[in-house]
């Protein structure tokens, strides 16, 4: 192999060493969303602290409201024929 083969090689194998690093960075902070939120004694909802200093402030940390699969179901259409 001569030296210009050996650098290309060298060279692929930086710029897939590279692009390894950068996907895994990626992928570390693509986790689940948080489910969870901190609620203030007086009843705000504070999304910006996390579990220990919403504790540390008097706060509770509760999971947030699923919304209730009923109020997404579409209300039954009335009938078009006319009542005698």
């Amino acid at each position: 192999m001569n030296s210009k083969n050996l650098f290309r090689v060298a060279l692929v194998c930086a710029a897939l060493a590279g692009s390894s690093i950068a996907f895994a960075a990626d992928a570390k902070h693509a986790g689940t969303p948080q489910n969870h939120h901190c609620k203030q004694s007086d009843g705000n909802m504070d999304m910006a602290k996390t579990k220990k200093a919403c504790l540390a402030d008097k706060g509770t940390w509760v999971k947030d409201a699923q919304p209730a699969a009923a109020a997404s179901a579409p209300a039954p259409a009335a009938s078009a024929a006319p009542k005698k």
